[in-house]
This record gives structure tokens, C-alpha cells and sequence, in this order.
């Protein structure tokens, strides 16, 4: 028979897998008002017409669940934009991919020392050997669970399934990190323990507390 305390152990054990959004927490970089100002004299438009001509259309959610490819998307966009397809890819790079967070960066090459497995899960139109091609992602990541290979995207329940059966881990297994409160919200369904990424110091508080602190 198994003894109570030893009930209560296996009830304690912690999570193992650490999974992170990528734009908006790994990346600090975002297409805000002053990124539009910026880019709009550069593409000769408004910041208005800029924010809403570049970023709307089909071709972006076709791109993320892997239906077509990054220069497809890219090619619709300068069509609609009216500027060269290599203007596109500097603008994507620079407001999702451009201002990586280091102090992030640090804790999690500490938390993956420490033996806990690291994953990028993200919407995205890179495919994770892509996504592995960039130096501080290859850096910090096991894995990367992207969109475009599992055409699943989230905050839809199969893509934290699909991301589950990658992982090796469940449920409360999974400590999770997203700025998108209904990102968030689906990863909780499941039970993960997820948390809205706000600024570094509290994302690295919660996460910190969950693997690794408490019951």
C-alpha cells in the first residue's frame, strides 16, 4: 500500500517544460504607433493606412497554419502595400523579431541548467528549423512548436494537444508564458499553468514560482 506521504510527494512533483511565446515576450518588439510613423514615410503612406493595409488580409493566417509560404505572404503584402517584397521582411523583422529580451534570455538558460526542458510555442509563419536558424532562439529552445508545421494555431485547444504530445508533458506539467490573455486562457483549459507576460521581472516571478517553488 502506498504510504499517505508518499501520496503527497508524487502530488508535489514539479513541472518539467517551460514553454514561451515568442513576440511580445522573448522578443520586446512590437508594430506600435511610433513603429508605424517610422515605417510610413519609408513606404510613402499614413502610419494609418501603413498599420491597416499591412497587417489585414487572409494571407497572414493562410502563412501562420503553414498554407502557404513566408515569401507568398510577403508578396501579397508588398502588392497591397506597393512596396518591394524585401521591404516586407525588414518591417516583420524589425516589429516581431528585432529586440530580443536578454534578461529573459539569461533566466531561461538558467531554468533549462537546472534541468527543466525549454520550448518556443508559437503563431507563427517560420517552421521551427527556421525559427532554429536565429542564433537567440537556438539558443534558449529545445524545441520550437510552430503554427506553420502543425497548420494548428493558438488559441485553439488541438494546438495545445499537439503541443502537448511534443512535449512529453501535461496539464500542470507545463508552466506557459504568453502576452495574449486568450492564448493564455486556452493553455489554462488544459490545465497548464499560464501567465500573461506583463513585464520580465514578473513573467520571471511566476515562472520561478511555478517550477520550482510551493506544492
Amino acid at each position: 500500500m502506498t504510504s499517505i506521504p508518499m501520496q503527497r510527494e508524487r502530488a508535489r512533483v514539479k513541472p518539467n517544460v517551460l514553454a514561451l511565446d515568442l513576440g511580445g515576450v522573448v522578443y520586446l518588439s512590437w508594430p506600435n504607433d511610433e513603429f508605424h510613423r517610422r515605417w510610413s514615410e519609408r513606404c510613402g503612406c499614413s502610419p494609418g493606412l501603413l498599420a491597416q493595409q499591412f497587417w489585414s488580409g487572409p494571407h497572414w493566417a493562410l502563412a501562420e497554419l503553414g498554407q502557404i509560404t513566408p515569401d507568398e505572404c510577403f508578396a501579397q503584402v508588398a502588392e497591397r502595400v506597393g512596396i518591394p517584397r524585401d521591404m516586407v521582411r525588414e518591417v516583420v523583422v524589425e516589429a516581431f523579431a528585432s529586440h530580443p529580451d536578454e534578461a529573459l534570455a539569461r533566466y531561461v538558460d538558467g531554468v533549462r541548467a537546472r534541468g527543466v526542458t525549454v520550448a518556443a510555442l508559437t503563431n507563427n509563419c517560420l517552421r521551427e528549423a527556421e525559427l532554429f536558424s536565429m542564433p537567440e532562439l537556438a539558443r534558449l529552445f529545445d524545441l520550437a512548436i510552430s503554427s506553420a508545421d502543425s497548420g494548428l494555431a493558438k488559441p485553439d485547444l488541438a494546438f495545445y494537444r499537439h503541443a502537448e504530445a511534443r512535449l512529453g508533458a501535461h496539464g500542470d506539467k507545463v508552466v506557459f508564458l504568453d502576452d495574449v490573455s486568450i492564448n493564455v486562457d486556452g493553455a489554462r483549459e488544459l490545465g497548464w499553468r499560464a501567465f500573461q507576460f506583463t513585464t520580465t521581472a514578473d513573467a520571471m516571478k511566476d515562472v520561478e514560482a511555478a517550477l520550482f517553488e510551493g506544492p
